[in-house]
């Protein structure tokens, strides 16, 4: 099996949905505050919440990534679809692994880009910056989704002994 990695720009690993639509019953709306920073968890039933809120729209193909404030950590791998509402980049994988985009974000290396942030008082990502930089990844399919499944297991087994 070929595991050759390449340097990439994320520009062309994913790009930013921007669809904009109204939340509704099957399409539920996700916020900050719906989700655990660092654990990319909702920490709620999101379609439980009575408000019509509007906001980018993703089908379950992309990952969420928060750019308000981006050393807080807010992710999201939704296997729903929904609405993105506030500050969030929906990011749709081109040509890579869904896990693996979702795992790249997490990263030390997109955390420090993305921390160059613009504006003092409330700091977001910049996607020129980020979209432009250089990330390296596998130039198999097969390889990014083992590196993926492989940290998804890893994450369940945290959750599992943090329980005991």
């Amino acid at each position: 099996m070929d595991i050759t990695w390449e340097q990439r720009k994320f520009s062309d690993i994913a790009t930013r949905e921007s669809s904009v639509c109204t939340s509704a019953s099957d399409t539920p709306s996700v916020e900050y505050e719906d989700v655990v920073a660092e654990e990319g968890r909702l920490n709620k039933d999101i379609r439980s919440k009575e408000v019509v809120k509007t906001g980018i729209t993703f089908d379950g193909s992309q990952v969420l990534y928060g750019k308000l404030r981006p050393y807080l950590h807010n992710w999201l791998n939704p296997d729903f679809k929904g609405i993105a509402v506030g500050d969030w980049w929906v990011l749709k994988p081109v040509n890579m692994d869904k896990n693996f985009l979702y795992r790249l974000i997490q990263t030390q290396q997109f955390d420090n880009i993305a921390n160059q942030s613009s504006g003092s008082k409330m700091p977001r990502a910049d996607w020129n910056l980020i979209s432009s930089s250089e990330f390296m990844v596998p130039l198999s399919k097969e390889e990014q989704s083992k590196i993926g499944a492989y940290f998804d297991q890893l994450d369940h087994l945290i959750t599992l002994h943090q329980r005991l």
